[in-house]
């Protein structure tokens, strides 16, 4: 089942229920500014967010990281809804397997999902997704504003926890996933987090991209606190019309049993599921039981 998380302009991006969601956990500009939404199938498959006929397919190469010391292909698709000529959406890190002139339906398979010098080590395979003018489809910048589609449904959920045991689920080198406190609002569920004097779900990478975003419920201003718990993490800097608010990173700790985390990788479940998302410091190793405890506390608390 597919269903709209986010539009422009009367162009509408859809996702599949078992996908995940991120408009801000990237360290890329678009997402800094609220212009992008990334979207994580289950699979390599990448299907199509938005209905309507292949404009452009661009090949390039990706930038070397440490991860990718060799080059890296990338890839861009570009889509020209029914809605407008005036916008295209700009789909990257597919290798597609349609041809430009195609017309394709929401869900419809445009190619396989790629991992790149654009990718951290801990980043999943995602499509990335803008909204451009149609003679801006190349450069970084350049995107329109991407609205989250939030019915303001009721809050519900856990309320924010700074220190619980988690079921581990997954054990990678690179994160692990566990379960913890999870609220939803609307269509979107993750991590609960209070906002001023309401409550949100968080979204970003933390603290390691610097800044974050919370979908709040309700009315938030510029300089409002940010907490887990009663952990402070962040104060806000902008408000946007859809709910969002982006917020500036202040220093804390994330402790995984007896290791120091990187930070926290926070996306949003779409079918009320959601699982705590953690990165370790560059080439830890680590060897969790079935349950671990987390505790996020003021920077240099978790060292005690």
């Amino acid at each position: 089942m597919t269903v709209e998380i986010a539009s422009f302009c009367g162009i509408k991006i859809y996702a599949q229920l078992s996908n995940r969601v991120t408009f801000f956990n990237s360290p890329y500009p678009a997402h800094f500014e609220h212009k992008a939404v990334d979207i994580y199938p289950f699979s390599h498959d990448a299907p199509s967010p938005v209905e309507g006929k292949v404009t452009y397919i661009y090949e390039f190469t990706a930038p070397r990281t440490k991860q990718f010391q060799m080059l890296t292909k990338e890839y861009l698709i570009a889509i020209e809804t029914p809605v407008t000529s005036e916008y295209f959406v700009r789909i990257l890190h597919v290798k597609p397997i349609v041809k430009v002139g195609d017309c394709v339906k929401v869900g419809q398979i445009l190619g396989e999902m790629v991992k790149n010098g654009h990718f951290d080590s801990w980043t999943d395979r995602h499509m990335h997704v803008e909204i451009r003018p149609r003679d801006n489809l190349i450069r970084a910048r350049g995107g329109m504003p991407i609205y989250a589609s939030l019915k303001w449904e009721k809050f519900y959920g856990m309320l924010p926890a700074s220190s619980f045991q988690g079921k581990v689920i997954v054990q990678r080198p690179n994160y692990t996933l566990l379960k913890g406190p999870i609220a939803r609002m609307g269509l979107f569920s993750g991590l609960p987090v209070t906002v001023g004097k309401g409550v949100g779900i968080l979204d970003g990478g933390l603290p390691h991209y610097g800044f974050g975003g919370v979908l709040a419920r309700g009315k938030v201003e510029i300089g409002d606190p940010v907490y887990i718990d009663g952990v402070r993490i962040g104060h806000v800097t902008n408000i946007y019309s859809d709910g969002f608010a982006r917020f500036e990173v202040e220093p804390f700790s994330v402790k995984l049993d007896n290791f120091i985390m990187k930070g926290i990788s926070c996306y949003m479940g779409l079918s009320g599921d959601f699982m705590w998302k953690l990165i370790p410091q560059d080439g830890r190793k680590m060897s969790l039981k079935d349950k671990a405890s987390v505790i996020i506390c003021p920077q240099g608390q978790a060292l005690s």
